[in-house]
Formats: C-alpha cells, sequence, structure tokens
C-alpha cells in the first residue's frame, strides 16, 4: 500500500468514526497499527481498572465523564488488511469560525495566579498549560500530518488515534511514562526545557531543581510499589528542536503485574502537573481555566504479557471538523518568570504547527 493510500486510509477511518491508533516509536522504521472491528471501546472510570487488561489506551489527565479513560481492543494489527473500499467520501465542507485564544496579557494573569502559591512554598511546583485554536484549512489530512510528523520527529513516539468519545488527537512526544516487556521495564523524568540554536546546551538551576522534584517523585513513587529501580541521568536528550533532561528509571515487576495500580500511582507525575501531587492536581483543575482532556494524559499499547509502551501525551493536537487546538505547557517554580515561560509555550507549540500544512 501506498503513503498516500495509508494517509487516504486513515482518513476514512477518521470519517467512519472507528475506534484506531497508529503509532510509531522512537527510533523505528515503521509504524504500528491498532483498530477495534466492532462494538464500542471500553470506558473506565478508574485507573486500576487497566489491572490485567490489554489494548491501546486512551488516558485523559483527568477522568471524567466527558473523558473517560479508553481501550481500544486490538482486533486488526495491520493497516493492510482494512477495507480500501471506504476511501473517497469527502469531509463536509465547514464554514470558517473566529477563535479566541488566550494572548500574552491573559497568559500573565494567569501566570501571577499559578506563581503566588509558589512563592508562599504552599506548593513546590505547578505545570501551566494552554491550547491555541487555528482554523482547520479545506486540505488538512490527519494521515498525512501523522507520516510528516513520523519523518520529522524520529526520536520521539509519533501518533494519531480517534474514537467517538476522545475525538481524534494527533501528537509527537518524548515522554515514556512505562515501558517494558517479561521482567524489563522503565519508566522517565523528563523535565526541564532548552530551546538551542547551538549544540552546547547548559542549565540554569531552575530546571535542575525542575528535574530533580520529578526524579525524587518518581523514586518514591516506585518504592512505595516495592519496586527496587537502576537509575540512569539526567542527560540531554533532544526532542525536535527542543532539549530536555532525562532520568531512567530501569525495574523488574511481578509475574502477574498490576499495571492500573502501578499507572495509577505515577500518573499524573510532576512533569505535567505539579507537587505535593493533590494539591496540584486540584489547584490546576480549579484554576487554569480549561479542560486539557487527553493533553498531559498518556497512550500506548498496554500489554503486560507481551509488550507495553505507553507515552505521557505532550506535544499533541486535537482535530476538529472546522478547528485544530494545539497543546502546550511549562513548569513553574518559584524561580520561574512570566518572559521565559511564555516564551517556553510559544516554542513547544511549534512542534505540531510546523506540520500542519
Amino acid at each position: 500500500m501506498s503513503t498516500g493510500n495509508r494517509h487516504q486510509l486513515l482518513d476514512a477511518l477518521i470519517e467512519q468514526d472507528t475506534c484506531f491508533a497508529i503509532y510509531r516509536l522512537p527510533g523505528e522504521a515503521s509504524p504500528r497499527f491498532v483498530m477495534q472491528r466492532s462494538g464500542a471501546a471500553a470506558l473506565y472510570n478508574d485507573m486500576e481498572a487497566l489491572d490485567g487488561e490489554s489494548g491501546f489506551v486512551i488516558a485523559p489527565f483527568r477522568i471524567s465523564s466527558g473523558s473517560p479513560l479508553i481501550v481500544i481492543r486490538a482486533d486488526c494489527t495491520d493497516l493492510t488488511e482494512v477495507d480500501r473500499t471506504i476511501i473517497g467520501k469527502r469531509r463536509p465542507e465547514v464554514k470558517g469560525e473566529r477563535f479566541n485564544n488566550i494572548d500574552k496579557a491573559a497568559y500573565s494573569r494567569l501566570f501571577q495566579q499559578f506563581h503566588a502559591p509558589l512563592l508562599k512554598g504552599e506548593i513546590k511546583k505547578l505545570v501551566l498549560s494552554r491550547s491555541k485554536t487555528i482554523g482547520r484549512e479545506e486540505a488538512f489530512s490527519p494521515g498525512r500530518s501523522f507520516f510528516r510528523a513520523a519523518e520529522k520527529y524520529t526520536h520521539s513516539c509519533v501518533f494519531l488515534f480517534h474514537t467517538p468519545q476522545s475525538g481524534t488527537w494527533l501528537g509527537s512526544t518524548p515522554e515514556i511514562l512505562l515501558a517494558g516487556s517479561g521482567s524489563g521495564w522503565q519508566t522517565v523524568a523528563l523535565a526541564g526545557t532548552r530551546f538551542p540554536n547551538t549544540g552546547n546546551i547548559s542549565w540554569d538551576d531552575k530546571n535542575l531543581r525542575e528535574q530533580h522534584l520529578v526524579t525524587s517523585y518518581l523514586l518514591k513513587q516506585l518504592t512505595s510499589f516495592q519496586v527496587a529501580a537502576e537509575i540512569n541521568g539526567p542527560y540531554t536528550i533532544k526532542a525536535g528542536k527542543l532539549a530536555h533532561l532525562r532520568t531512567d528509571f530501569s525495574f523488574s515487576l511481578p509475574d502477574n503485574p498490576k499495571i492500573g495500580t502501578l499507572l495509577k500511582r505515577l500518573h499524573p507525575t510532576p512533569a505535567v502537573s505539579g507537587l505535593p501531587k493533590e494539591e496540584a492536581f486540584r489547584f490546576i483543575n480549579e484554576q487554569e481555566g480549561y479542560d486539557r482532556r487527553y493533553y498531559t494524559g498518556f497512550l500506548g499499547m498496554l500489554d503486560p504479557w507481551a509488550e507495553t509502551n505507553l507515552y505521557v501525551n505532550l506535544r499533541c493536537m486535537f482535530i476538529g471538523k472546522s478547528s485544530l487546538t494545539l497543546y502546550a505547557g511549562s513548569g513553574l517554580l518559584p524561580s520561574s518568570t512570566c518572559r521565559d515561560e511564555w516564551k517556553e509555550t510559544e516554542q513547544k507549540l511549534k512542534t505540531m504547527a510546523s506540520i500542519v500544512k
């Protein structure tokens, strides 16, 4: 099947409201595909429901009736087996609309609101995010954009998924939440951001502190799960035009691991929420001003008996009928400045904006 046919087929699956996901893991040449042939995807309201489950998992930042935890059953894992007669249906033309996005002044007010409890010492870290909605051009193809992102972001997990409950999401993320098979498992602390113009990258105290907070949190959660981890890092990695600090955790799990229970302890990590976990999570949901939905949730194939690859949903967009909504966030500490954080989110938004053509 040619690349052209593949992207048309993915677009057609979206129009058919089919439950599917296609994703390309870092360093791999070919994407992997998962589709549910019939029936509705499994919906859950608690992470522990994933204990003993398998399938493609789509988890939101905060589980709610509007954004449930979704598992796509892997009935079909070969895109070439999908019926190609569904190709050719045109998307109905949608009239243009105006979008009210947060501007720099409004972001500054929100930054001050988030920064206040950090300065008072009430919270150690908070992640402030924002979305940016742009018009969807008539010629825009989710499938074509997926293959464009896969070619451009070779060191990230690139994905496109659709279900009736979630809608359509496309993204590129460098952050592993949980991956492994057999006795070998890993998670990652990814925090700190630079957008260097050269190969020489230096890290200031703010970014090093942010990385330390995430590393300490993951170590504590793994220890509480009675897991002894080997730690490697922090070291610098590249994700598109951005650089991040990364620390790897390698460990073993029991023969019948309760993956859902472990995920509930890990998610959301301070890399996407803050510390202390409960206080930061509550503050964000009450004060951020919009619903993140599946942004800063996680996604990927879950199969405790074969191979699991779950990634945090970072650089992503929600694909609507007439619009595209891009997401970005940054970690705030007492030493953070509004100017730097705004600039960081602007750079992160470019990851998805650069493949929209």
